[in-house]
């Protein structure tokens, strides 16, 4: 099956607040916190428009690039002025265009990463920074899981690990250190660093996260240009 029509189908529901778990509403938050306001914002592979729809309420311009037809369709809707474009290849953008680029959620599902951030470099102004967020392969939930002999919450292919529908799509996993090493090789340096929440057992810790931030579920990171 290709990207295209793999994303069209796996991504159809369109997010709503009160079907976000706490995770992912921690997540957005920290996300919004470190992008600020009046900016113009690249949401790279922005879905249905749900989280571009935040940051310009923070009083930003924001254009969306999405892979998923649907999608496209669905942040148009919102509101948002969205283009049909593949993140390992060539953004359809201007140089130096954004002030931010908004990457949530997405590494993990490219393969040319060095491609990718090349891109994202490319469209950022020189003062420009990226906000990226990913999971995290070394989160204590995953720990635990892999330690008694489970699937630590990653995709074994177009089914989920659980066999109950689609997989996410994700083909790569990332540590604070390896998204840190990549980033360096394409010319970024991490200016910012946190994490969602600690989960355990489906509860969610905020609090233990800022302690032991190596263990979240998600990599939340602002890195600027070198």
């Amino acid at each position: 099956m290709d990207k295209i029509k793999f994303n069209t189908e796996a991504y159809k529901l369109k997010f709503e607040d009160s079907k976000v778990g706490r995770e992912t509403y921690l997540r957005i938050k920290k996300s919004l916190s470190l992008i600020g306001k009046g900016k113009k914002v690249l949401d790279v592979g922005c879905y249905d428009g749900y989280i571009s729809n935040k940051i310009k309420d923070l009083g930003n311009v924001v254009i969306g690039m999405e892979i998923s037809k649907e999608g496209v369709k669905l942040a148009k809707e919102r509101g948002i002025d969205c283009f049909f474009g593949d993140v390992e290849g060539k953004f359809p953008f201007k140089d130096q265009e954004f002030d931010v680029v908004f990457a949530g959620e997405i590494i993990e599902h490219v393969f040319d990463t060095d491609l990718f951030l090349s891109e994202i470099k490319r469209v950022l102004k020189k003062d420009g920074f990226l906000v990226l967020t990913t999971p995290n392969i070394a989160a204590f939930n995953r720990r635990l899981k892999l330690f008694i002999g489970k699937n630590p919450d990653i995709d074994i292919g177009l089914v989920n690990y659980e066999g109950k529908g689609r997989s996410a799509g994700h083909i790569r996993y990332f540590t604070k250190k390896s998204l840190e090493k990549l980033l360096k090789r394409n010319g970024f340096y991490i200016q910012s660093f946190m994490v969602d929440c600690i989960l355990v057992n489906g509860f969610r810790f905020d609090l233990l996260s800022k302690l032991f931030p190596s263990l979240g579920w998600s990599l939340i990171v602002k890195a600027k240009l070198n």
